[in-house]
This record gives C-alpha cells, sequence and structure tokens, in this order.
C-alpha cells in the first residue's frame, strides 16, 4: 500500500498497484467519454475504442475497485448516454449492466442537471441539458447518511406554520440535482481545464451521503482533481490516478495555495449551520403546541366549547405507537367536570384521525376543573403564552404569579416551550 493523500500517474487499469487491500470508503469518479474526447495519453481508455472493448476495460477498472474497496463502501459515477450512428447509444444502462457482473449493485439512479453547457443541437435532438449519476454499492449494508443532506435551512416559510408537513429532520433531496458546471478558471487562475469539471456542491452532496471525516475517497480517473481536492477540503483522506501528469501539477499546485483556506471555510461552515438536532427539536415543539390549538378548535367547530386552558408538556417517555414521534402531556382546564369523560372521548377520536394523527405525537390528556391544580403544573416556572390563533410566536412571558393571572386571560396555551418565530424571516 502506497501513502494516501496523493494522485497517481499511472493508468487506472493499474490502480491495484497502489492499493492491494480493501480501505476505499468511496468512489467518486467520471469515465472517460467513449471515442469522443482525446485525453491526451496513449493507450487511454475511450478514446479510438470499440464499444466492446470500452465496456470491457471500465469492467476490468471497477473490478479493481470492487477488490479495494470496503463491504460497506460505495460507488458513484457519473456518466453520459451519446449518440452513434444516428441513434442514442444508452451508456449508463450498459454500464451498469456490466458491471452489475462483478458484484456492483445499483442503488440510485440520479439525473444531474447542468445548466452550463454546450448551447447548440443537432437536427433531430434536444440539448443536452442532464447527465446520470449512478450510486453502486457492494453489498445492501453499505454507508448511506440521508440525515446529513436533508435541507433544513432553505426550506419554504410554511414550516412555521404548519411544521406536521415537514420532516423534522429535514427535507430529503429529490433523484434530480440541479448544479451548474463550473464555468473554466472558476477555481483561479485557469485551474479547470477539463472537458467536463464537477460542480463542488455536487461533490460535496456526495461525499456527505457516504462517508464521514477521515474515510478514504478514491477518483481513479481524477482529472484536474475536483473529487479530491474536495475531499481534502471536507478533511478525507483520497488518493487518485490520472494519465494526464499536466492536470496532477495543476492539481497539486492548486491544492497547495487553497487546501488550507478551504479547509477553513469548511470548518466554519459546518460549525455556523443550525444544526439538525435543533432544527428537529424546533419542528417537534411547533407540533406540540400546535396540536393543542387545533384540537381546541376542532372541539369548538363541533360546538364543544368546554376547554378554558391548555398547558402543554413534552415527555420523556417513548412513544408506544409506531408513527408516533414524542409524547406530549396536555393538561386541560375544562369548565364542567361532569363533561370530563365525553371530552376525553371526543379528544381521542379527534387524534387518531387526521389532521391530528398526522403529527406523529402521542397525547396523553388530564383534565381539572380546578384552576388552583391547573396553576400547580407551572408555578414557579417561566412559561410562554400562546393565542387560540397563532403558535409559532409567544405573545408574553413571565414566572410572576400575578402577571401569569394577567396573561391567562388573553391566552389559550402555557407552555414552558419556547418559540418565537416570524414567518417573514423565512421568506
Amino acid at each position: 500500500m502506497k501513502k494516501l493523500n496523493k494522485v497517481y500517474h499511472i493508468d487506472a487499469r493499474e490502480i491495484e498497484t497502489i492499493i492491494d487491500k480493501p480501505i476505499v470508503d468511496v468512489t467518486i469518479t467520471s469515465p472517460p467519454y467513449f471515442d469522443l474526447k482525446d485525453y491526451g495519453s496513449r493507450n487511454q481508455i475511450g478514446y479510438g475504442q470499440d464499444y466492446a472493448n470500452y465496456l470491457n476495460d471500465l469492467k476490468f477498472v471497477f473490478g479493481h475497485v470492487y477488490n479495494i474497496t470496503k463491504e460497506n463502501g460505495t460507488l458513484w459515477v457519473i456518466i453520459d448516454a451519446f449518440r452513434r450512428d444516428g441513434e442514442v447509444v444508452p451508456l449508463p444502462f450498459d454500464f451498469s449492466n456490466t458491471i452489475k457482473e462483478i458484484g456492483w449493485k445499483l442503488q440510485e439512479i440520479i439525473i444531474w442537471g447542468k445548466d452550463r453547457t454546450v448551447p447548440w443541437t443537432h437536427k433531430g435532438q434536444m440539448r443536452n441539458l442532464f447527465e446520470y449519476v449512478l450510486m453502486f454499492s457492494k453489498t445492501n449494508d453499505y454507508n448511506f447518511y440521508i440525515d446529513k443532506v436533508r435541507d433544513f435551512e432553505t426550506l419554504k416559510k410554511w414550516w412555521v406554520k404548519y411544521p406536521e408537513r415537514y420532516n423534522p429532520k429535514g427535507k430529503t433531496p429529490d433523484a434530480i440535482w440541479n448544479f451548474d458546471i463550473p464555468t473554466q478558471g472558476s477555481w483561479g487562475n485557469g485551474y479547470i481545464k477539463h472537458f467536463c469539471p464537477l460542480p463542488e456542491e455536487m461533490i460535496e452532496q456526495m461525499l456527505k451521503l457516504t462517508t464521514k471525516e477521515n474515510d478514504l475517497v478514491l477518483d481513479c480517473f481524477a482529472g484536474s482533481g475536483a473529487v479530491l481536492s474536495k475531499a481534502d477540503n471536507m478533511k478525507r483522506k483520497y488518493i487518485g490516478t490520472e494519465l494526464n501528469k499536466d492536470y496532477i501539477n495543476m492539481f497539486e499546485t492548486y491544492l497547495q495555495n487553497t487546501g488550507e483556506k478551504k479547509r477553513a471555510e469548511y470548518e466554519k461552515h459546518e460549525n455556523n449551520q443550525m444544526k439538525q438536532h435543533k432544527f428537529q427539536k424546533l419542528i417537534l415543539d411547533l407540533r406540540a403546541l400546535k396540536f393543542a390549538r387545533v384540537f381546541y378548535q376542532k372541539l369548538m367547530d363541533g360546538k364543544t366549547d368546554e376547554i378554558e386552558r391548555i398547558y402543554v408538556e413534552k415527555s420523556k417517555a417513548k412513544p408506544e405507537k409506531t408513527n408516533s414521534l414524542i409524547v406530549v402531556n396536555y393538561y386541560i382546564l375544562i369548565k364542567n367536570p361532569s363533561k370530563k369523560l365525553s371530552l376525553e372521548l371526543k379528544l381521542q377520536k379527534l387524534s387518531d384521525k387526521a389532521p391530528l394523527s398526522k403529527f406523529g405525537i402521542e397525547p396523553i390528556f388530564h383534565f381539572t376543573s380546578s384552576q388552583k391544580k391547573f396553576n400547580q403544573k407551572f408555578e414557579e416556572k417561566k412559561v410562554f403564552f400562546y393565542s387560540s390563533k397563532v403558535t409559532h410566536k409567544y405573545i408574553d412571558t413571565s414566572n410572576h404569579p400575578h402577571s401569569i393571572a394577567s396573561n391567562m386571560k388573553k391566552a389559550l396555551i402555557i407552555s414552558k416551550i419556547m418559540v418565537d418565530l416570524d414567518e417573514k424571516d423565512y421568506e
């Protein structure tokens, strides 16, 4: 095994001369185009070959990659169909079927929408604005950290008012990725001089999905080193192979000049992001409060006007129901103690059907008609007051008995949960 964090000037077909053990966590690469682009090397894969030999060479390369990949490792291949003799050749699918014979399992087919591309078409065909991104695994037990790429910072403002519609961990990415191709030289000093450089953001997405810091990233067709530089920026180890020495020199110079700065930017971004667990807690807090407001309104719509106040308290108990995410206690001050049983039955029925059944909340209802007993639940606690119309922004807060009594006259919901969100901040 030779040293890591290096691009070796060898043919990808010789990769087992530098790695002879299954140590690779992920391979991200884009094979040479078939007979379309001359990458400037003798005996190169693709250019000047017939289609069968091209596929056989790729099978040979990715057979070696399979052998040096960990059991839970993955392979990402960016690859495109092309036209030949007046028809489309489905290379992505031919390639997939070819390496399936090795043992690779196709797990994802992603469409990469690459807006910056050649703005021309030939007669009888449309503009080629996308490529395929294929993800393979070595086994069925592979690393796939979907929670790392859930979008919880750029959601539409509606999550504030409708938290029950959004996964507490964030939005799952679609299988259509829109990342512009970097313009030539966009990395500084004319760095990118490759036929199809991959966008940094797309590489970052793949790395987050299938690796953690200090994992080993391989690119066996390294080109100008976009995958490997991003791996280094994100504190992953890397290794690559590339036939074109100019590309290697370009990569090494770029990494030497920018590596430290890029790693610092990565660390700063990671530290400044809203942590996923904070977003998850916020969504569940919003749901717990809104649940009370909704069941109150449903009862009012059904001409049941028995509730005076509701105290909301999240429980540390684990839910018993399969689809529940949290257990919440709802302490309800009622007007007439004789209505307790009928009110409890109504609330259970409401909780078992939409919209309340969509909240992921396992409610526990407690009833009292005694103001004193009700107040005991939150005496000497800092509490927040919410109206019967809005539960994503509290109307007041207090831990003083007199102030609490005053606020209860205008508030329906009381809770230690503090939510203070303005929809306009998330537009």
